[in-house]
């Protein structure tokens, strides 16, 4: 008896933490989404803006930007703190990232806009994210990012945060 009700729970538990992990991604979508938080870049299905095109007009924004590293060692910050752009208009920012390894550095880096709503109003034209690059020891580059925020931006959104996260690892 005790030895079958301890199968059953080695068996369901490993289907329960299945189910878990295939449900996660779902559920962290519907939580930002309620939220608004970690916006992410869908470029594929844009809604359309209620707003009457005619009174459409550019207006200022205050673009902050941040890096981060999933380890500390690496040295990974924007050339500007924030910047004050006008929707509609390009604009051109870089990212410094050094390697103070003795080993060259794969990475990758993951952009996210807060607040989250914002994300479909933001063009990137060139950017560094989501592209595997190697860092030879000691080595530091600037990657561009060139973007531009729709005119389309609710004036709601006065200031906006552009954050990039580095996942990186040694390779020997």
């Amino acid at each position: 008896m005790l030895e079958s009700s301890l199968i059953i729970k080695l068996v369901l538990f490993p289907c329960l933490m299945f189910g878990f992990v295939f449900l996660l991604i779902p559920l962290y979508d519907v939580f930002c989404d309620i939220t608004g938080l970690n916006g992410k870049f869908d470029l594929s299905n844009t809604q359309q803006s209620q707003t009457n095109i005619s009174t459409i007009t550019p207006h200022q924004v205050t673009l902050q930007f941040t890096a981060a590293s999933d380890q500390k060692i690496w040295q990974f910050q924007p050339e500007i703190a924030a910047l004050k752009i006008t929707t509609g208009q390009q604009y051109q920012t870089f990212f410094t990232l050094n390697n103070p390894n003795d080993n060259i550095m794969e990475f990758t880096s993951i952009p996210s806009i807060s607040p989250g709503l914002a994300a479909e109003y933001l063009i990137k034209t060139e950017c560094f994210c989501f592209q595997r690059q190697r860092l030879q020891p000691g080595e530091q580059i600037e990657m561009p990012l060139v973007f531009q925020l729709r005119n389309e931006l609710p004036k709601e959104y006065a200031k906006l945060t552009l954050a990039y996260r580095i996942y990186a690892k040694s390779i020997n």
